[in-house]
């Protein structure tokens, strides 16, 4: 049950580092990455967590080429084993908030990276998440952003890619939230209808972040944001004080072929901006998340050991095939090209919709 971590004066609860400070099966601890080739051709996204409460482990390893989405997902008991690593992939913080090495090893389905992290802009961290699903707590977690760049390589069916100062995003959240640990306590109250905008990106100067919820009539649940400078500009951050968006989604779709926000800062600078996709959307049941592991438990399920392996087909702007069968893509998320006020920018730029939302016709 002990662990190094024990020999420390940092404990923040009454338990070993080993367990949670919540009894709730879902929590969780995740490293979350992505990297974009600004060309077009290769995009990755890959992750590592810890549930402890379920005593699991998983990660995940997901690149786009070519219309194909492969992806990788890995999952094994985590017992005492507190190490950064699943199966063949493994996590490495060199340098916090600062450099972190991402490795995937050799294995029986020919994808394999060997990538370093920089950190271009500093780390932000993200107001507080709590929402209730009735009168229970659904969500309450802490995520932190940073933006930087990848060096490196990427190997996929024996074609090797090298990786030169890609655009790259990360986040690391912790805590309870709906959609892991292998199943969702029922809620007293109905789901209500949700429009969740979220937004990194970032120029050679500065990088933004900010998130909003509304719901399906438009009322606002949460926004939060920041413009953070480059680490080596010592001008302050500025926050982001409000936001409108006007989307302009796929006909017969939830996967938008035009986003514009305005968004307006805390010194009165309005940044116009403007994204489109620079790949497919994510569909990241390939992940694991949404049920996306073959057993249907998703992420934190209580599995053995285990190394899943397929390619998506997702030339469709919205439908995915496996096999060249339809196939449930789970929740989408956007890599985008952007443009801020004339500027060129790259970003991971996500609109997820559940239930009618009237502005935008939805049903």
């Amino acid at each position: 049950m002990l662990s190094d971590m024990d020999e420390t004066l940092i404990h923040q609860t009454p338990v070993p580092f080993r367990m949670a400070g919540v009894t709730d099966h879902r929590f969780f601890d995740r490293y979350w990455f992505e990297a974009l080739d600004p060309s077009g051709e290769i995009a990755l996204i890959t992750g590592l967590a810890f549930y402890k409460n379920m005593d699991m482990c998983d990660g995940f390893f997901c690149l786009q080429k070519g219309h194909k989405q492969y992806n990788l997902r890995a999952s094994r008991p985590l017992a005492d084993d507190l190490g950064s690593s699943n199966g063949p992939l493994s996590v490495e913080v060199i340098e916090p908030f600062k450099r972190i090495r991402l490795r995937l090893g050799s294995n029986a389905h020919g994808l394999m990276a060997d990538l370093e992290w920089n950190a271009s802009f500093p780390a932000y961290a993200e107001d507080f998440h709590r929402t209730l699903a009735g009168r229970r707590v659904s969500t309450e977690s802490t995520r932190y952003d940073q933006l930087g760049s990848w060096t490196g390589w990427i190997e996929v069916e024996g074609e090797r890619f090298t990786v030169d100062n890609w655009w790259g995003a990360r986040d690391h959240s912790w805590g309870v939230r709906p959609g892991v640990g292998g199943f969702e306590p029922p809620a007293v109250s109905k789901r209500n209808s949700l429009l969740f905008c979220w937004a990194f990106f970032s120029t050679d100067s500065y990088a933004c972040q900010f998130q909003l919820h509304e719901d399906g009539e438009g009322n606002r649940i949460y926004f939060d944001g920041q413009l953070d400078y480059h680490l080596d500009d010592d001008r302050p951050f500025l926050r982001a004080v409000d936001v409108e968006h006007d989307i302009s989604f796929v006909p017969g779709t939830r996967i938008y072929d035009r986003l514009n926000y305005s968004l307006k800062l805390d010194n009165g600078k309005l940044l116009t901006i403007e994204a489109k996709p620079l790949f497919r959307a994510w569909a990241y049941s390939g992940t694991g998340y949404d049920g996306g592991f073959s057993d249907g438990l998703g992420l934190g399920g209580a599995r053995g050991q285990t190394l899943e392996y397929d390619v998506y087909d997702v030339s469709h702007v919205n439908n995915v095939l496996l096999d060249g069968k339809p196939h449930f893509a789970g929740h989408r998320e956007q890599p985008a090209t952007v443009e801020v006020n004339g500027e060129h920018a790259t970003g991971h730029m996500p609109v997820m919709t559940a239930g009618p939302i009237s502005r935008y016709k939805l049903k």
